[in-house]
């Protein structure tokens, strides 16, 4: 067991080395590089509640300071360091069956004047209440799972909401998508940067006719399963 223990230890510095070196570049100052670093260590360790004072605390940090700062201050190219993860990615999992899966989850806000956020149903929620929800894509195998694209979803009234926007910031560019639009982009970006998938799997927000419709090089015979139901094979459009 303990030698187990050792070799996945080994691997996993070795992976989590790799990721952080890839995306170093992507910080201007070594300092947010060395945080960033440590948030997602501190991340994925086992806390009961996940935010920057918990986190700080686990870390070993006098207080959240650091964390909140790269949150709210920092800057950073997040969006090439997106990239660099499915690269890494491509690399690790090269020869592997990989899975696209998209999901989404719900963060509970206390007012409508984070972006996004308003009464919506979450799953994280157990129902409708006020939250922003965002859309994963993660590549999963049998041995990893790891998230490679995330968007925030955006309703039709935050959309539509000029003086709204413009007061919390949201590029113009953004405009309104539907959950399947947003997971159709991610997957025809995902396949862009090298990943190969046969498969997609989502519940059945994701199970419809749309992410392929619209992208005609999505994976060849997606899965698609919704919660109760018996799996289902579907053939891309040629």
């Amino acid at each position: 067991m303990a030698v187990e223990v050792t070799v996945a230890q080994t691997v996993w510095d070795r992976v989590f080395g790799a990721a952080t070196d890839m995306i170093e570049d992507c910080f201007a100052r070594p300092e947010t590089r060395a945080t960033a670093a440590a948030m997602i260590s501190g991340l994925l360790r086992e806390v009961d509640t996940r935010n920057c004072w918990t986190l700080a605390q686990a870390l070993g940090h006098p207080g959240p300071h650091r964390l909140q700062h790269l949150l709210s201050r920092a800057r950073f190219d997040h969006d090439r360091a997106r990239e660099e993860v499915a690269r890494l990615v491509v690399r690790e999992l090269a020869g592997q069956d990989v899975v696209l899966v998209a999901d989404e989850t719900g963060d509970a806000k206390s007012s409508t004047g984070c972006v996004g956020a308003g009464r919506q149903y979450s799953g994280a929620l157990k129902g409708v209440g006020l939250c922003q929800v965002a859309v994963h894509l993660a590549a999963v195998t049998e041995t990893a799972r790891v998230v490679i694209d995330r968007t925030l979803y955006l309703p039709r009234d935050w959309a539509g909401g000029e003086e709204r926007r413009e007061a919390a910031g949201v590029p113009e560019e953004i405009m309104f998508a539907t959950k399947p639009q947003q997971t159709a982009a991610m997957v025809a970006h995902a396949l862009e940067l090298g990943v190969r998938a046969r498969w997609f799997a989502g519940d059945e927000v994701y199970s419809g006719r749309e992410p392929r419709a619209q992208h005609p090089s999505h994976p060849r015979n997606p899965h698609a399963r919704s919660p109760g139901r018996e799996p289902r094979r579907r053939r891309s459009p040629a």
